[in-house]
């Protein structure tokens, strides 16, 4: 499965891999017009894009490229010199058809394909075999759900912001993904004295502003601006960098007092110290959690006095509530890739008659069945608050009903 005729020699294409912008080696012939030519002409043009590398937390060295067949590709993963997994085909659709930037089925493949490399070369993940290793960005600590039980280990308690995350270091400021954060100088401003006097200090928090604690979409809007207006910035200085750890291998009371060292010793009212509260036992952490939800926070962080992992880690809980209610069921949206062929979003309405996407609880078997059955009349969609906009933030269909829920 090679690629097409080379024009009219009996010899086919042979596409040098790239990510964007093959060219076959033989001829010279782009691969666009290579998948131009009539479906009668051409057996295949399957393009092997790129090979990445990166290390995983155990140590190995993993490999992940994509393929691309006119207007679908795949994505292949795994150990390098292990068992490869490759992904079922995602097959693009044109946009904007008829209009002046119109894209072919094709193009869209192809651009989504380099979308695809982009997220990949962000993180850690390198074109030079001979780089991995080598971190692009701080990985911060992420939490797992409290369950609702707490171990005998010493644990701390703060508060569970709705800000944006961000880890600091000298002259970068980053997004849990590894993203540059630019819309909030300020902040890099303030930060700046601590950094000269602390090269080597990394910093762990969320822009935020409790003022702003029922609006995250305008947190959201002043911190992802990439080329910000001097108004835009303005706006953006009522945002604040709400510190909660220094990453590093000392246990948490160790890295706590570092950070309230720091923020006393540079006093900044863009810089703020998270509470944290020493937890006595269980009765005392469900005290400190309903103080935080009365307070207007979205709920609570606990902290193990365990060294800080740059991954998701058991040192770190959240713990936050939802709420359950039904609304009516417009239609059922099908996934694609491994997706194809079940149910992957529920549309619902709003009682203004509005319509929101949620994701779907349940496995293959469940949404493949939900997908093929009649659409359900109702929904119970689980989600934590509403946006300004009335929309419900993070919402999950959790249960199915073909009337009005009885139970």
């Amino acid at each position: 499965m090679t690629a097409v005729l080379c024009q009219d020699k009996p010899w086919p294409h042979k596409f040098a891999p790239a990510p964007y912008g093959a060219v076959c080696e033989t001829c010279g012939l782009p691969v666009e017009e290579a998948l131009a030519l009539p479906i009668n002409q051409r057996e295949s043009v399957l393009i092997k894009h790129d090979t990445l590398y990166t290390i995983d937390s155990t140590g190995n060295v993993r490999v992940w490229w994509m393929e691309r067949d006119g207007a679908q590709y795949r994505s292949h993963s795994g150990i390098e010199g292990g068992e490869i997994t490759c992904s079922a085909w995602t097959v693009a659709k044109p946009k904007n058809v008829g209009r002046s930037n119109e894209t072919s089925a094709e193009k869209q493949a192809e651009l989504e394909v380099v979308a695809e490399y982009k997220k990949k070369t962000d993180r850690k993940y390198h074109t030079d075999r001979n780089a991995v290793g080598g971190a692009k960005f701080y990985a911060p600590m992420l939490a797992y759900k409290y369950e609702d039980d707490l171990s005998d280990q010493f644990a701390f308690s703060q508060p569970k912001l709705d800000g944006i995350r961000c880890v600091s270091e000298p002259g970068k400021l980053s997004s849990r993904q590894g993203k540059p954060i630019t819309g909030v100088p300020h902040i890099a401003e303030a930060l700046a004295p601590i950094f000269e006097k602390y090269p080597d200090l990394v910093l762990d928090g969320e822009l935020y502003n409790h003022d702003l604690k029922d609006d995250f979409n305008t947190i959201v809007s002043a911190v992802k601006k990439q080329n910000p207006t001097s108004e835009q910035l303005e706006a953006a200085k009522q945002i604040q960098y709400w510190l909660y750890d220094v990453p590093g291998f000392d246990i948490f009371s160790i890295r706590r007092r570092r950070l309230e060292a720091i923020l006393q010793e540079f006093p900044n009212p863009a810089l703020v110290y998270v509470p944290t509260t020493r937890v006595h036992d269980l009765e005392h952490l469900n005290i400190l959690y309903g103080e935080y939800l009365a307070d207007g926070f979205e709920g609570q962080m606990i902290r193990y006095d365990l060294p800080y992992e740059n991954k998701r880690s058991r040192a770190l809980l959240k713990r936050k509530e939802f709420v359950d209610v039904e609304f009516p069921v417009v239609r059922l949206e099908e996934g694609v890739g491994n997706w194809a062929g079940y149910a992957k979003a529920a549309i619902c309405r709003l009682p203004d008659g509005r319509e929101f996407g949620a994701g779907i609880k349940g496995n293959q078997e469940f949404c493949r069945g939900l997908l093929n059955g009649p659409v359900p009349a109702e929904a119970t969609i689980r989600y934590f608050a509403l946006t300004p906009d009335g929309i419900p933030r993070f919402p999950i269909a959790t249960s199915f009903h073909e009337g009005k829920r009885d139970l």
